[in-house]
């Protein structure tokens, strides 16, 4: 081959390859608000979405019912949700009821991360008889994690107190600081707007209940079947941004700070140890806590109605993307 005609093929090539590289598969993944998003954060502001190929969108929701409802017509490729959500649409008992619902555990977020939380007047779990508790879902999601503990302290619902469905975080402090409800189970930064408001920390659900599964990475089944390629990927992209919060704190706390802005130095602080420490926080290396899907069930389970007894943590989850995403 001429020298000329070897440059143009060397050009061509480099060309294609480049172009190549920069080829994104665009994704969109819904979550709640809240720190706990912090790998999504890291894997979306250093790259690591990037470098898998990955162009990916985050979209924030206010409840449940919209996650299942966008990732079911295929709005939403991926989703972190409380795993709870998961378990109980997949056996009908949940606020959605989905024809056709496939939604799997494929990587974790954190193993517990709720706090309880009352207003000011509510000194005690005790003060919470003959008032309402806000949660996410009725039936499912963090608020049976509120309603096993009230249940510990000789609180029955629909007997002692009342529940109500208002969605997330945010939406569930709102109905405190609107008097619509007494206590909520809330995570950070909303525990935190909490306390300066003046509410009540009473308890920690992890230490309380231990640790169990709380938010999880899902994706229905049939579509990571046909684009698994895309979901390896996307693991393979939190594994990595996990590991760098767990690594480098300045690095962690510079995104929780640029991402809620009304965190002070302080708060940052206190938010970050709690994300990498203690029987909760974020789960390592974004794996699945399977003790913790266990404890979930045996949750459920306890405050189920005795006529199914949920045995098998693997219906849920589906762990072969996981492991290719660390070979």
């Amino acid at each position: 081959m001429k020298p000329a005609l070897r440059s143009l093929a060397a050009l061509v090539l480099a060309f294609t390859l480049n172009g190549a590289a920069k080829a994104e598969t665009s994704i969109t993944i819904v979550t709640f608000a809240g720190a706990t998003n912090l790998p999504v954060w890291m894997a979306l502001e250093r790259g690591f979405f990037a470098r898998e190929g990955l162009k990916v969108t985050q979209e924030v929701t206010r409840g449940s019912t919209a996650v299942i409802e966008g990732m079911m017509a295929g709005k939403y490729q991926f989703a972190s949700m409380a795993f709870d959500n998961t378990v109980a649409n997949a056996e009908g008992v949940g606020d959605v009821n989905s024809p056709g619902y496939d939604l799997v555990g494929i990587a974790g977020v954190h193993s517990g991360m709720n706090k309880i939380v009352t207003r000011p007047e509510v000194k005690t779990l005790a003060d919470i008889k003959g008032k309402v508790v806000a949660s996410d879902a009725l039936n499912s999601g963090y608020g049976l994690v509120l309603l096993r503990i009230l249940q510990m302290n000789g609180l029955t619902l629909d007997k002692d107190f009342t529940a109500l469905a208002v969605g997330s975080g945010p939406s569930r402090l709102a109905a405190m600081r609107e008097g619509k409800a007494a206590a909520a189970a809330l995570s950070s930064p909303d525990d935190l707007e909490a306390k300066k408001l003046g509410f009540n920390i009473l308890a920690d659900a992890t230490e309380l209940i231990g640790a169990y599964q709380g938010s999880a990475f899902v994706v229905r089944r049939s579509w990571a079947k046909d684009h698994e390629t895309e979901v390896v990927s996307f693991v393979r992209a939190l594994i990595g941004a996990t590991d760098l919060v767990f690594s480098d704190k300045a690095a962690a706390i510079a995104v929780l700070k640029d991402r809620i802005k009304t965190l002070s130095a302080e708060d940052a602080e206190t938010l970050y140890a709690s994300l990498v420490s203690g029987k909760g926080g974020l789960n390592k290396r974004a794996a699945i806590n399977m003790e913790g899907v266990k404890m979930l069930l045996d949750l459920r389970n306890k405050l189920g109605d005795g006529k199914k007894q949920l045995d098998d943590p693997m219906k849920y989850v589906d762990l072969s993307y996981y492991q290719k995403a660390i070979r």
